[in-house]
């Protein structure tokens, strides 16, 4: 049998960190949030603004990521992070109040700001040469993993336990799991003595086909593209966080929410895939246009969901599931696409920071609206808007990139 390179060992090593780092702080503790509502009182406001404070910590930790990982390695940095959300699980179980709940999201912000697309990112630029986008897609399939075995698993625990404990013993496996991460990971293709997958040295003078360089972003492209990912990140992040509470809101019960989390998830995991395929063979501008079209698809379905009809809400999880990717995906895409070699790490790391901020800023909107008139549909008007201007943007920016490249060329 042909020998399999430990760069696909860190690839999957990389999926179960995201699966920790975005799944459970994220879209596996959405399903907890009408049940937080119920058992301990908070208002729609004060619910969201636990999405607001991860969102917030998320971000900070992300604008001081660069000083973290120069204290400790990529392995240890992301074994940390994943203990962070174990440790946040734990703090929610012990939660009779509101603000013991504001502290395990705080904690569960560094979790997703220290161990989300940045280290993982930069861990595949170390270790593939080639296949890179391939292997960026798998480690992000690791969010929507969690977000097909969580909601039917917490939903289980929760209806025949109860909530504190589904808590502790989804922290107790996070914490197994993040020791798991800590043993197989490795920094550097070096630690093993090995060269990145796919290497092949080149000619003196010359660069792989992977390294190939093109010219810097042009600024006005990076502007286009900043606020395209602060849009998206006001978007995804707080758009699916509230599926839970929208449906179950419009009348639906707790399993068929769970079932719409877990189908959403499931699309979402299989999306990601599609979407690394396409992007390959049609080019990142028109496979985000694409599926960005299928996002829209599913913000207008989701506005809908005072239907109850279950055909509507299946279409809805298929739709959502497949478009999301080009909110988790896309700003490594476009910055590869956009930037030379020598910016990308910068750029990724700038747009990522946009995209937390954005998240942070429209955390709390959601359940203002929800306040103000009743219901989430407003909020998912708001999104469906946010997509579709998102999408100009990105379009826009990979404009001025082709135009600028024209001109140097000529």
């Amino acid at each position: 049998m042909k020998h399999v390179h430990y760069g696909w060992v860190v690839c999957i090593t990389c999926t179960l960190l995201l699966f920790i780092t975005m799944g459970t702080v994220s879209n596996g503790f959405s399903v907890y949030l009408p049940y937080i509502m119920d058992e301990r009182g908070l208002t729609h406001a004060q619910t969201s603004s636990l999405v607001t404070l991860r969102c917030l910590t998320a971000f900070l930790a992300m604008l001081t990521i660069g000083w973290y990982y120069k204290k400790v390695s990529l392995r240890l940095g992301v074994s940390i992070a994943a203990c962070c959300a174990g440790l946040s699980y734990l703090l929610y179980a012990s939660a009779r109040t509101y603000p013991l709940f504001c502290v395990g999201a705080a904690v569960s912000g560094l979790s997703y700001g220290f161990g989300s697309m940045i280290p993982v990112s930069l861990l595949m630029n170390r270790w593939f040469d080639r296949h890179r986008a391939l292997a960026l897609s798998i480690c992000a399939t690791g969010s929507g993993i969690a977000t097909i075995v969580l909601p039917p698993v917490t939903t289980a625990l929760v209806e025949h336990l109860t909530m504190g404990t589904a808590f502790r013993i989804e922290g107790a496996a996070i914490f197994l799991l993040a020791a798991l991460i800590f043993a197989v990971l490795r920094s550097d293709p070096a630690e093993k003595g090995l060269a990145p997958c796919g290497h092949q040295e080149a000619p003196a003078g010359q660069e792989t086909p992977a390294r190939k360089a093109h010219g810097d972003i042009p600024r006005a492209a990076f502007v286009l593209l900043a606020f395209a990912s602060l849009f998206m990140g006001a978007v995804a992040n707080p758009g699916f966080v509230h599926l839970s509470v929208l449906f179950s809101g419009e009348g639906f019960s707790a399993g068929a929410v769970a079932a719409i989390i877990s189908g959403t998830g499931l699309m979402l995991t299989l999306g990601k895939l599609l979407y690394g395929e396409t992007t390959d063979h049609v080019g990142g501008c028109r496979s985000t246009l694409l599926f960005g079209a299928i996002l829209v698809a599913g913000h207008v379905l989701c506005c809908l969901a005072f239907l109850q009809s279950i055909p509507l809400s299946v279409l809805t999880a298929v739709c959502m599931g497949v478009g999301y990717p080009i909110a988790t995906i896309g700003p490594s895409v476009w910055a590869n696409d956009l930037a030379s070699p020598r910016q990308y790490p910068t750029v990724l790391r700038r747009l990522q920071v946009i995209y937390a901020g954005g998240a942070l800023v429209f955390a709390t909107v959601p359940g203002l609206l929800a306040d103000r008139f009743g219901d989430y549909l407003p909020a998912y008007i708001l999104f469906s808007c946010l997509v579709l201007v998102s999408l100009l943007l990105i379009a826009l920016s990979y404009r001025a990139g082709r135009k600028v490249r024209t001109e140097h060329k000529a």
